[in-house]
This record gives C-alpha cells, structure tokens and sequence, in this order.
C-alpha cells in the first residue's frame, strides 16, 4: 500500500506534461500572431490600391483606377492574390473599392475577417481654359 501510494506522489514524467502544455500555448500564440500579421499587411496593401487607384481614376477615368489597384495588387505578390478593386462613379467624385481575404496561416480553423478599403476622390474637373493648351 505504501509502495503505491509513493508512486502516486512521484512526480516523474511531470516536466514532460508541462513543457507540452507550455509549447501548445507558445504555438498557438505565434500562430495568432502571424495570423494578425498577415491580415495586417493585406489590409495595408489593400488601402494603398484603394488610394492610388481612386487617385488614377479622379485624374483619367475608372478604367484606369481599377487597373492601377490591379496593377499594385498584382505588384504585392502572394498577398494581393485574393483581393480584387472595383470603381464606383458619381457625378462629383469616385470611389475604389478593393475587398477580398487575407491569406490564412493554415487554411481551415481561423475565422479571419475579409479585407475591405475604400478611397474617395473628387473627380478633377478643369475649366475650358485650362484644357486647351
């Protein structure tokens, strides 16, 4: 009885359990991290089209604004691969939109928010003067 109860008590085999449990939590952690990275970066890329896209297509037409965003997507690599732009005209101004999804660290188990951006410009107009050279 005794003999059991000792081998009950022994704590042989607890550093084990514990460095499992403590290097779980430690992946799971860099995972969300570089998770967050990721979604943090496409977001970024995603604003910058956005921006220089409603940049082109205020100057010149919405043509040119969703290809210069297609154009910097494209430019970002893996990143911009699920992200697409689309233009919305008013009579004073134009917007660019570009929406998709940041790119998953592994692909099924996180629920990542979808990437979206805006730009709003005002279309530049000049007057008859200052068209003719």
């Amino acid at each position: 009885m005794r003999r059991a109860a000792r081998q009950l008590r022994s704590e042989r085999g607890d550093g084990l359990i514990d460095t499992l449990l403590i290097l779980t939590v430690v992946l799971l952690v860099v995972v969300v991290t570089i998770q967050t990275l990721l979604y943090a970066h496409a977001r970024s890329i995603a604003t910058g089209a956005a921006q220089d896209g409603a940049r082109a297509a205020a100057s010149s037409s919405s043509a040119a604004g969703v290809s210069r965003a297609t154009r910097i997507l494209a430019a970002s690599g893996g990143t911009g691969g699920r992200l697409s732009a689309s233009v919305r005209d008013s009579p004073a101004s134009v917007t660019v939109e570009v929406i998709g999804e940041a790119p998953h660290v592994f692909p099924v188990g996180f629920a990542v928010p979808r990437v979206r951006a805006t730009a709003t410009l005002p279309i530049e107009r000049y007057s008859e003067q200052e068209r003719v050279p």
